[in-house]
């Protein structure tokens, strides 16, 4: 897997590194953990504070587009939207009211 920064920008005022790679692949779009790997490995961020927001391929491409936010630290991760961390493994889904409600009948 081949990773090609096309853009770092700096956003201190949230505590972040903005980013927007190109990855280049052989096969099928990579899960987004081992996106998140391949890189954190290129750019040198902890995986743990590093969030993808959007992975977009193109049909008969064997390349994909994406957009991260790369934090400074675990606690400057709090700004950002609960499903992204939890659809990149970062914290644990929450039931909802209702289905702990009925989970306890």
């Amino acid at each position: 897997m081949e990773v090609i920064v096309k853009e770092r920008r700096e956003n201190p005022a949230l505590s972040r590194t903005e980013l927007a790679c190109e990855v280049s692949f052989e096969k099928s779009v990579p899960s987004r953990k081992q996106l998140r790997e391949a890189i954190c490995a290129a750019t040198g961020f902890p995986p743990e504070a590093f969030v993808i927001i959007s992975v977009k391929g193109e049909f008969g491409t064997h390349s994909a587009f994406v957009r991260a936010h790369a934090y400074k630290n675990k606690e400057a991760m709090k700004i950002e939207r609960k499903y992204l961390l939890v659809r990149d493994g970062l914290i644990e889904k929450q039931a909802k009211a209702k289905e702990a409600k009925a989970a306890k009948k």
